[in-house]
């Protein structure tokens, strides 16, 4: 019988930290993909990018990204910037807000056109050994550094370390 500790990783997972964050509000633009299809995603950053600074009460970081996981693998993905008070979002953006929460923080330092192969690394152990723990929340957050131009600049990816059978979010059940 095979057991966790039995099994190599096929990539190596990058270190990672424990970070306790409090809730925050979003704004911005979400899809629903599949991974087949997540190579459409540069496409809906570049629609965010030109749209964004329609979003009143934008925070002074940088986007970031928000990836709610299903069990059939398809994916809730949310371009979006934190804002310091939540208000009406412009026509085709949505409102979502990150309850408190704990996360795993792993560094992605190559360029954002890898990113899939990070996520891969992190996310395959829950889906091997736990399935039905899958971690629901993934966030991407852009390091101040990162330049949307070239892809190049690191990003930090969060795991939401919610316990099973729940998401730690507070979405209607379409969102994100």
């Amino acid at each position: 019988m095979m057991t966790q500790d039995s099994v190599a990783p096929a990539r190596p997972l990058p270190p990672h930290r424990l970070v306790r964050h409090p809730a925050i509000d979003l704004i911005g633009i979400e899809a629903r993909f599949t991974p087949q299809d997540s190579p459409r995603i540069a496409q809906q950053w570049r629609h965010f990018m030109t749209r964004h600074v329609e979003i009143a009460n934008a925070a002074p970081q940088p986007p970031l990204a928000c990836a709610h996981l299903h069990p059939d693998a398809s994916f809730d993905y949310l371009c979006a910037v934190q804002v310091t008070e939540p208000s009406t979002p412009p026509e085709g953006m949505v409102l979502r807000r990150l309850p408190d929460s704990e996360y795993a923080v792993f560094r992605h330092a190559g360029p954002v056109s890898t990113i899939r192969q990070t996520m891969q690394a992190i996310l395959d152990p829950w889906v091997l050994f736990r399935p039905l723990a899958r971690p629901p929340l993934v966030l991407e957050l852009f390091l101040q550094q990162f330049d949307p131009a070239t892809g190049e600049g690191g990003v930090d990816i969060w795991v939401a370390l919610a316990p099973a059978g729940q998401s730690g979010l507070a979405f209607p059940a379409a969102g994100c």
